[in-house]
Formats: C-alpha cells, structure tokens, sequence
C-alpha cells in the first residue's frame, strides 16, 4: 500500500510538474520580461536597449487620450465583451433546443462544433469568402430573394466590417461553448424538466428558471473566461480585415501587434499590454463578483 501510494503520488508530480514548467517558462518569465521591457527603449534590430522610466507609460496615456486609431480600438475592444456574451447565450440556447432530441441532433451538434475545431486561418477564409462582394454567397442571396440593394463590400465598409467580425466570433464560437454547456445537461436530472412540462412553462422560463439557475457555475465561468477573452482578441480582425477599413474594426491586441512588428516598439507595446493587463484583470474582478452574487441562490 505504501509503495502504490508513493508511486501515485510520483505520477501527480510529474503530471503537474509539466504545465507548471510551461508557465514558468512560457507565461511568469515572459510576463517578467514585458513589465521589464515597460520601462525600457529597446529596438532588437539594433540591439540598443536603455531605460526610460515611465516614459513608455506616459505615452501609452497620452496616445489612449489623443490618438483617435487608440480610441477606436479601446472602444472596439470594449465592444466584443457583449458580443462574447451574446455567443454564451446563442450557445445556451442551441443546448438547451439538442437536449431536448430533436431529430437530427447528432448532426446539428457536429455542424455547430465544426468551426471550433478547424484551423481560425481556415474558418476564417471560409467566412471572408462568404462574404465577398461580388462571389460571395451573403449578397447572392440577397440578390435572390430580392433585396439587391442590402448588398454590401461587408468586410471592405467602415460601417459592416466590425459587426462582420462579430458575427464571425458568433459563428465561431457557439460550438465550442455548446459541448460545454450540453456536457452540463446532461447531469440536470431530468425530472426538472418533466416538473417544467407538467406546469406547461414554455421555452423561454424553461431556460431562466430552470436551465440558467442550475448550470450557473458552468455559466459563470464561461462568462468569465469570455471577459478576459476579450482583450485578448487580435486574430479574428488580423485575418479579416487587418483593422480596416479606417481603422473601424482594430482592437487593442491588433494595435500592439503594430507596434512591435511595424514600428519595432518593443517597449511601448509592453507598457500597452501592463496597462490592459492591469484594466482586464479588474474588469475580470468586477464580472466575477457579480456571478458569485447572483449565484443559484438567487433564483
């Protein structure tokens, strides 16, 4: 018994020594490494590396204030937390509509699912494409059905790009979170629902008396991961649109992507991403209570 406890305890170690070490390596030591470049002025293409104080930051302050490219993607960023609520719901819902056996279940969660497991480049070129002017199946059907003049350049407008892309994180992220929350309802007992039946509540009590009370901690972790999510966003605009047109659809991610590939700013995008860290993590704080408050007990 002592030898079997020793090597249970041997494979826990090693198990989690793994992803500790990945942490170290690849998040403390490189989070370690931004905070140090935050004060620094260092350009790798010249190897000149010099501190500056809190420079980085004031600038990084200043731009926030004047620089209308900044404000735009403070502001878009800000924008997807909804948008990555929305997805949670949408997610919710299509959970809740597969539980209940509809026919073709098992076909409808895999062509949910099917973006959430193919590569982001690969989706999105599906989805840019779907979306083109001239060839894309968007404007064709609405050709079709008679409306010629709802036809758009989506991703080439000021005013579609950035709801384009929304739509796109929708699309993209509804099967992911589904299996999640359909893992969940699957451990509901079912006499909840059959009670539900019995009074004759429709669909939609169904999903807030019921469904959301008693899969709220796996809500509100999902809720939470999506707010801290959405500072991070940088791909999806990247391949989409690149920020444009006009910067209408640029996040804060893709803005420090800039700086350190376009303009070699090492330590003005590190201050950037200490000061977003910093608002994320208190915006993470903040939704975080709010879940713990109105948690099951609430309802």
């Amino acid at each position: 018994m002592k030898g079997l406890f020793s090597k249970r305890s041997l494979f826990i170690t090693v198990m989690l020594a793994w992803p500790l070490i990945h942490y170290l390596v690849f998040g403390l030591y490189l989070q370690i490494q931004t905070l140090l470049y935050s004060f620094q002025t260092w350009n790798p293409l010249t190897g000149k590396q010099a501190w500056n104080g809190f420079h980085n930051y004031a600038s990084a302050f200043r731009s926030m204030n004047t620089d209308g490219v900044w404000s735009s993607a403070i502001v878009n960023t800000v924008l997807f937390i909804p948008v990555n609520l929305i997805v949670i719901l949408f997610s919710m819902v299509v959970a809740v509509v597969l539980y209940h056996k509809v026919p073709f279940a098992r076909f409808y969660r895999i062509v949910y699912f099917f973006p959430a497991i193919i590569s982001i480049v690969v989706i999105t070129m599906v989805f840019s494409f779907a979306l083109n002017p001239t060839q894309g199946i968007v404007n064709g059907l609405l050709e079709a059905v008679g409306l010629p003049d709802w036809k758009r350049a989506w991703l080439g407008d000021a005013h579609t790009a950035l709801p384009s892309i929304f739509a796109f994180c929708v699309w993209a992220g509804i099967g992911g979170n589904n299996v999640i929350l359909t893992g969940a309802l699957q451990r509901v007992p079912h006499d909840y629902f059959e009670v539900g039946k019995l009074e004759g509540i429709g669909f939609w009590k169904e999903l807030f008396h019921i469904v959301i009370p008693l899969l709220w901690p796996t809500l509100s972790t999902l809720i939470i991961v999506s707010t801290s999510g959405a500072f991070s966003i940088f791909l999806q605009p990247m391949l989409l649109t690149n920020g444009g047109p006009f910067n209408a659809s640029t996040t804060v991610g893709l803005e420090m992507y800039r700086l350190v590939i376009e303009r070699n700013n090492y330590g003005l995008a590190s201050a950037y991403g200490i000061i977003f860290t910093i608002i994320g993590f208190m915006v993470v704080w903040c939704v975080k209570w709010l879940t713990e408050r109105y948690d099951t007990a609430e309802y």
